[in-house]
């Protein structure tokens, strides 16, 4: 056999594994989508939850958010590895700390010719929100978008029972302990909510730019959160976790190295720097 013809017949069988794995080199670069900047009732007053989700009035600024949680595919193809537990390109991606998505977002920035959001030395991150990178939802950013922006949150008075990302019906939405077998599932699985985000509920936990604290009495323009703590904030539950984690308003927290497979994020990037 000539050299040329092994090298045909080594190609073609190349080609044929990545189209059954799903690991051809396709873009890195989420769908992103836009949502119109409003001002909302953030938290609820229900009363099993206030302690930590005492409703108060939020401002937010417009901005776009990844269409869903960065999958495997994404994440690999930015990073060169795949940290996660439950392997399939088309999964979110899982068991990454806070500060692994923080550099995901800057590598990332990076590929595409953006600025870096976040300046990062060891532990210490601070964040430059005026450049046009990508970066991790504000708290308030998430929630927002978690109930549905203009189209649902900015309309709604204070919850008093607060429900699931795109329905009151958390089988139509998320995947949680109940009905994920589980493990996390393909993103996208379930409805999307009014924006055309999916899987804000369930799937696997969200991690936000803040630090844990309480919310403030006075309103609020763009929070970012408090200035230092000690764990950070993560959203939405996961395949692991009781439906009632799943509601759009309920706030978790863990520290900055931690990881899970249970725990992934999504991306988002501010309206007025895009180009």
């Amino acid at each position: 056999m000539k050299r040329n013809d092994v090298k045909i017949i080594i190609t073609g069988l190349l080609l044929i594994v990545c189209s059954f794995t799903g690991w051809a080199d396709e873009s890195s670069s989420p769908k992103m989508i836009l949502v119109n900047g409003g001002t909302f009732w953030m938290g609820s007053n229900e009363t099993a939850y206030r302690a930590t989700e005492s409703a108060y009035r939020a401002s937010v600024s417009s901005f776009y958010i990844s269409e869903t949680e960065i999958t495997q595919e994404v994440w690999t193809s930015v990073m060169g590895s795949n940290p996660s537990r439950f392997r399939d390109p088309l999964k979110p991606v899982d068991t990454v700390s806070w500060l692994d998505a923080v550099n995901f977002c800057n590598a990332l920035s990076e590929k595409e010719g953006l600025e870096k959001v976040y300046e990062i030395s060891g532990s210490s991150v601070s964040c430059r929100w005026n450049a046009n990178g990508y970066r991790l939802p504000t708290e308030t950013e998430w929630e927002y978008a978690a109930r549905g922006g203009m189209n649902k949150a900015a309309d709604e008075e204070v919850l008093t029972r607060a429900y699931y990302a795109g329905s009151e019906n958390p089988s139509a939405v998320a995947w949680f302990d109940a009905n994920s077998g589980r493990e996390p599932k393909q993103v996208g699985g379930k409805a999307p909510n009014e924006l055309g985000l999916y899987d804000m509920s369930g799937n696997v936990w969200e991690w936000c730019w803040d630090w844990m604290g309480a919310y403030p009495k006075e309103p609020t323009n763009d929070f970012r959160g408090p200035q230092s703590g000690n764990t950070k904030v993560v959203r939405g539950g996961s395949w692991f976790t009781p439906v009632n984690l799943c509601r759009v308003t309920y706030r978790f927290w863990n520290v900055p190295t931690f990881k899970a497979n249970s725990v992934g994020f999504r991306v988002v990037r501010s309206e007025d720097t895009l180009v």
